[in-house]
């Protein structure tokens, strides 16, 4: 959660004083000048079409029938290798800004930005010293760069890109090991890194490898200790123009990137990504916004902080650069609210627990008055916003920077009620797309015009989709319901060093087997209900999808993270909570402010407080009597990057979880029928 937008931030809690009361006042007026200005001719009641009646593959109505392999190419057909990207920015911004530097301690001051042509003469100049000085060889040598989001990375990345190396993005929440082990693996020639303090513990390791060539910092380092050691400003200052290497002819078809998968199941894989994967993506991205009245200009700002290392993060820079869009890096995400009134962003490429987190600190502040709730009641009525909710949601809107014309949400589910909210609230078109990196993040993503929630929308341009039988289960492709594969332009390489697995996930017809399990709605829209590796089973056969029941309990405001499972010998699930301390401390009554988040979760009334709120819960999202928890174990350690539960992309390791827990869920069912209710639990479970 952002420090600036925390649960204790008495600025932006005060909002809630009339928001949620007016969060459906307006939607009517939201909706028509949505579809007016954003309308990009899809028939909502008939968003994909059916291009296949034997395989029941389907593409988005728009996309019935191109040829998918060559109809991204005609889009921007000047950029046919990432290298032409920036190219591509300098023209369409006529060497406008490009990158800025900012220092939120000087808030006042403006802007200091680099020109179009600066960022490509720092870009070759890198490009070139790493051709000709660490001897790297076009479409076969790879960099590795570990380091917070800043300009620096951006040239590393784009220079290996435009002379023909792969990057390899690792996460700075890496340990040792696991660096030493992938750069071992991909036989990575040169290492880049933000300053040298990321590598202290394990420099001597790194220098005694011989297939590394060189150790590049970002931070201008006055000493070389080491000759493999060098700066990247000393590089900028020494290098001739003579020296700059003309770019060499490459493959489009060629490794771009090695991209680590989430490792939800396990440890993470390399994804290798060509540049026609990253291109086919991004130009169909660029042809739906299009469509949509949506492109992007020169004048757009975006702030980096989602991780670099990240194919989300990746693709929507690359996406900006192409259009000379205006790029700011925010290098801590927790200062991510300190940055956006600096840098006013334009286009926000948010996840839903940021988002969440924001709406829950407002929801917290509204249930605390009957006043607020009366507000709530009333606004619900209205047809137009009030006076008072347009001065509310302008306060909303400046805590994103007050500039925002539209937003892209993806990377995990987000509840109706929180999509919706930020709909109204900024006033702006929410897209959510899903995608995964084995298909370079293409999938699909949601028509603008369309004001349901729960679905992903339809099929981009580089991707038709198909849904298969999940053995075992109930879920069938003849009631349009499956296993959802992908089939495209977009689809990877493969995974680096691991044949089996890359025939195991893109079969003999080239489609990609995502693992998650969609249906088609009525209208044509997919639906994501489930991720097949993570299915159980319970005594009476019937299936539990877990996360698609975690999305709804994480909505109590008792806790802060949950893990649902249960084992086949059981008819009902149970649940791993860990609190939100700061709730838990300002709300359970009976807490000692003295005891220790661990002394607390031993509370047997805490617990059933929680229980019954995660049962309100399974009553309004209407679960069936399997799905709801019977039983939690309050545990008071988050789940975390650093004990291994958590992926880097903040997605729970299921596998991990399970083994690590494996007996506590056990005794989960041996004690349910033994908690008694403590007294008033309902009232608090309310609070």
């Amino acid at each position: 959660m952002p420090s600036s937008f925390s649960k204790s931030n008495g600025t932006y809690a005060a909002l809630a004083t009339g928001a949620i009361a007016v969060t459906y006042a307006g939607t009517h007026a939201y909706k028509s000048r949505i579809q007016r200005l954003h309308d990009d001719g899809i028939d909502l009641k008939n968003q994909t079409v059916e291009i296949d009646p034997v395989e029941h593959i389907r593409r988005c109505t728009f996309y019935k029938d191109i040829d998918l392999f060559s109809f991204y190419k005609t889009i921007c057909p000047n950029i046919q290798t990432l290298g032409d990207v920036f190219y591509n920015g300098y023209s369409a911004s006529r060497n406008g800004p490009c990158i800025a530097y900012v220092d939120p301690a000087k808030q006042t001051e403006p802007l200091n930005w680099i020109s179009y042509s600066t960022a490509l003469e720092r870009i070759r100049i890198i490009g070139s010293h790493l051709w000709t000085e660490a001897k790297l060889t076009p479409m076969k040598s790879t960099i590795a760069i570990i380091s917070l989001n800043r300009a620096e990375y951006a040239f590393v990345e784009h220079a290996g890109y435009m002379y023909g190396f792969i990057i390899l993005g690792l996460y700075t929440s890496y340990d040792p090991e696991t660096i030493l082990s992938i750069l071992e693996k991909t036989k990575t020639e040169v290492l880049v890194v933000d300053n040298l303090d990321r590598i202290e513990s394990f420099k001597n390791q790194l220098l005694e490898k011989t297939c590394l060539k060189e150790i590049l910092i970002m931070d201008d380092v006055t000493s070389s200790e080491h000759p493999k050691i060098k700066n990247i400003p000393k590089v900028l200052k020494t290098m001739q123009q003579s020296d700059v290497r003309p770019r060499p002819k490459i493959d489009p078809d060629s490794i771009a990137s090695y991209i680590l998968t989430s490792g939800t199941t396990g440890e993470p894989k390399l994804a290798m990504l060509s540049h026609a994967n990253f291109l086919s993506t991004a130009k169909a991205g660029i042809d739906r916004r299009e469509r949509a009245n949506m492109g992007a200009d020169p004048t757009n700002r975006h702030c980096s902080f989602l991780p670099m290392a990240h194919l989300y993060e990746r693709l929507t820079l690359i996406s900006h650069f192409i259009h000379g869009v205006q790029v700011v890096f925010c290098p801590i995400p927790e200062k991510l609210f300190e940055y956006y009134p600096i840098v006013k962003p334009t286009n926000l490429s948010m996840v839903p627990r940021i988002l969440n987190k924001v709406y829950d600190t407002i929801m917290t502040e509204v249930n605390k008055s009957k006043i607020k709730r009366f507000l709530i009641s009333q606004a619900l009525h209205n047809e137009q916003p009030t006076l008072f909710s347009r001065f509310i949601f302008r306060k909303i809107r400046k805590l994103f920077g007050g500039e925002a014309i539209a937003m892209l949400t993806g990377s995990a589910p987000i509840t109706p009620e929180v999509l919706h909210f930020f709909r109204i609230a900024l006033d702006i078109p929410v897209v959510e797309a899903y995608g995964q990196t084995e298909s370079t993040a293409a999938g699909t993503s949601t028509h603008v015009i369309d004001m349901s929630c729960g679905t992903v929308g339809s099929p981009g341009a580089a991707v038709e989709i198909k849904l298969i039988d999940v053995p075992s289960t109930n879920y069938r492709s003849s009631n349009n319901q499956g296993e959802i594969c992908i089939r495209g332009p977009c689809i990877f390489k493969g995974y680096y060093g691991d044949e089996a697995k890359t025939r195991e996930t893109i079969d003999e017809g080239g489609w990609l087997h995502t693992g998650d399990v969609g249906e088609w709605t009525s209208t044509g829209a997919l639906r994501i209900i489930d991720r097949v590796k993570h299915i159980f089973k319970l005594s009476q056969g019937e299936y539990i999808a877990p996360e698609r029941l975690e999305d709804g309990y994480i909505r109590s405001r008792w806790i802060a993270q949950i893990f649902v499972d249960g084992i086949s010998t059981e008819s009902a699930v149970v649940a791993i909570v860990i609190p939100d301390e700061e709730y838990v401390r300002s709300h359970f009554r009976t807490a000692n402010s003295n005891m220790s988040l661990d002394e607390i979760c031993k509370d047997e009334k805490l617990k059933e407080i929680i229980l019954t709120d995660l049962k309100r819960l399974a009553r309004e999202y209407k679960y069936r009597h399997y799905e709801t928890v019977v039983n939690i174990h309050l545990h008071p350690e988050l789940l975390s990057q650093e004990n291994g539960l958590i992926t880097s992309t903040f997605k729970t390791r299921r596998t991990a979880t399970r083994q690590y827990f494996q007996h506590i869920i056990h005794s989960l069912y041996q004690a349910s029928d033994r908690i008694e209710k403590p007294k008033n639990v309902e009232e608090q479970s309310k609070l």
